[in-house]
């Protein structure tokens, strides 16, 4: 009778879990549900982020040159190469990262961080994407080939180290942003502009930071120390949020000298005066988004948010229409 108790007490234990992973820390994801290795190969690629390349095309339109279309086609081709480069340099990142994304709020569930892609195939798949990239934009011309190549090594650089270097980081995305504004002036074969490169690293030099303040500002809720793959701390937001905003305000005063000093003595414009409609949507647009992030309600990625955000895409819309205005008028 002792016996078969003992062994009813045994049995009445549950069994230990040996599914658990070697580390016990490691977040896991719930989703018993493994998807196939291409559709993890997919979204690994990142190809919703291709509207961040789109940016290509604005010398091309500020250029007069869309009614010429072997620019055009070269620009389409140019903006294929790019996308092809920027989802190569995600998977390296992924997988350079994969340590840091397992205990990270929404990077967890990341294919290649949440298991469902291997590493070596996501390499395989890297070196790929950057080769076809390359070679596009080779075919293109020479310039355009260059600046994808450093397109290529500034991100290298940045997902190697620089993104632990706190505000450097946000320079470096920003100096991205701008060098795709540079292969968009390359494939479409017109003069680079100062002032759209300047106000570009202003621009995105805020949406950067609005990006670091979010994360900044979920690791103070969930009571972290800080963002040990980034260089920032939780009393650092402050700090983030005033250079953030500032740089934004430098963005609409590079608008207003860009007016001022060069747009009324250009005779690209037919009406000028329609462009001071830029510098007030340009700023309702940057507090927009920084009006989301101090409220906590930003996505990880300022930019992703915006081509999503109605009342974003509603002021993209009337600047459209301004320079519409200003062009034709």
């Amino acid at each position: 009778m002792q016996r078969r108790t003992e062994e009813g007490r045994l049995a009445s234990q549950p069994l230990p879990d040996r599914r658990l992973p070697a580390d016990a820390d490691a977040p896991r994801v719930t989703d018993t549900r493994a998807p196939s290795s291409l559709s993890a190969l997919v979204r690994s690629l990142r190809l919703h982020q291709c509207a961040k390349n789109v940016i290509v095309f604005v010398p091309l339109i500020l250029g007069g040159r869309l009614t010429d279309l072997d620019e055009v086609f070269n620009t389409v081709i140019a903006f294929a190469a790019l996308t092809c480069i920027a989802s190569g340099t995600y998977l390296v990142n992924d997988i350079r990262d994969i340590a840091e994304d397992r205990k990270h709020w929404s990077k967890r569930f990341r294919p290649i961080a949440a298991g469902h892609l291997g590493v070596p195939a996501a390499l395989c798949a890297a070196v790929l994407c950057i080769a076809a990239g390359v070679g596009l934009g080779f075919l293109v011309s020479p310039k355009t080939g260059g600046m994808l190549l450093l397109y290529l090594a500034v991100t290298l650089a940045y997902t190697l180290n620089l993104k632990t270097v706190a505000f450097l980081d946000g320079l470096v995305l920003a100096t991205l942003f701008t060098i795709r504004l540079g292969i968009g002036a390359a494939a479409a074969d017109v003069p680079p502009s100062p002032w759209l490169f300047v106000f570009s690293m202003f621009l995105f030099s805020s949406l950067s930071y609005a990006k670091r303040y979010t994360e900044i500002s979920r690791a103070i809720e969930r009571k972290a120390a800080g963002l040990s793959s980034r260089g920032y701390r939780p009393a650092d937001a402050p700090m983030v949020l005033t250079v953030g905003l500032a740089a934004g305000v430098g963005a609409v005063l590079i608008m207003v000298l860009y007016i001022v000093e060069e747009a009324f003595r250009s005779s690209f414009y037919g009406t000028t005066a329609a462009l001071w409609g830029f510098p007030p949507l340009v700023f309702l647009f940057i507090i927009r988004i920084w009006l989301i992030s101090v409220r906590g309600e930003m996505m990880d990625d300022p930019v992703a948010f915006a081509i999503r955000d109605r009342a974003s895409i509603g002021l993209l819309g009337l600047l459209l229409v301004c320079f519409a205005a200003a062009w034709l008028g």
